[in-house]
């Protein structure tokens, strides 16, 4: 009997040690899967970060663009009415500011959404809580193919059919937009600058010219509707991000990620 007794502790023993075995290597794995766990919160958080941080920039650079599109509309309408108000009138000597901004800038919205392409390629959209933003992100690139399509419209209106009408008078197009072009950048301005003024330039008056003119008014109207839309679907979707970087509790809104 005393010769069975240690065989029974050695078993015990083989039992005890194999158990602490196992129940370590489960702590090792539930370390491991805790720490993954962590670190994706940590890379989600950071990737709202920067989606939160290039929606409030697009949300900038869609208001300056509007600003521009309302003063090349404002100067496409001055235009028409000093025009139209000496219809009978050849030719009419039109401010150089004017003729700038009613003809030859043609603001076209080029939005930054590099962070939000490159989020969806990498499938990083299915760690995001809520559907709703995730459906909101992933339409993102589409609106701003319908937002465009209107100034793109504008934009070869003057190119193509007015440009033409009065090349006569103004000379090289590309001179032109050398001469005004320094001090408006859209993307670094904080606000529309000014045009310097250097004096008049004749203008062409004609019923086509006028007619021209007014096609590109309209739709530089539309294109600033659908911009104003745009505006309110960003900043939407900037709420939905910054609703769940809250919720994640990591990353403190609008903040510029380092």
């Amino acid at each position: 009997m005393s010769d069975r007794q240690p065989s029974r502790i050695s078993a015990t023993r083989l039992v005890a040690e194999g158990l602490v075995v196992v129940v370590s290597i489960l702590i090792a794995f539930a370390l491991d899967a805790w720490w993954a766990e962590r670190q994706l919160e940590r890379e989600m958080a950071e990737d709202l970060a920067i989606v939160e941080y290039e929606l409030a920039e697009n949300i900038r650079l869609v208001k300056l663009t509007i600003d521009i599109m309302g003063r090349v509309v404002a100067a496409n309408n001055t235009l028409i009415s000093e025009l139209q108000a000496q219809a009978e009138s050849p030719n009419l000597e039109i401010a150089d500011t004017t003729l700038y901004w009613g003809l030859f800038i043609n603001p076209t919205l080029d939005p930054s959404l590099g962070g939000i392409d490159a989020w969806i390629a990498a499938g990083r959209l299915a760690g995001i809580d809520s559907p709703v933003l995730r459906q909101r992100l992933a339409s993102v690139r589409g609106k701003v193919e319908d937002v465009v399509e209107e100034q793109r419209v504008a934009r070869d209106i003057g190119l193509r059919t007015i440009y033409p009408l009065i090349q006569d008078e103004i000379g090289d197009i590309g001179l032109v937009q050398d001469v005004f072009a320094a001090g408006l950048h859209i993307r670094q301005g904080a606000s529309v600058q000014e045009i310097p003024t250097s004096g008049v330039i004749p203008v062409p008056n004609s019923g086509a010219l006028r007619f021209a003119l007014r096609a590109r008014t309209i739709w530089y109207e539309a294109a600033i509707r659908e911009m104003l839309d745009f505006q309110a679907e960003l900043e939407e979707i900037q709420a939905l991000v910054r609703a769940e970087m809250g919720a994640s509790g990591n990353v403190t809104p609008n903040s510029e990620p380092g």
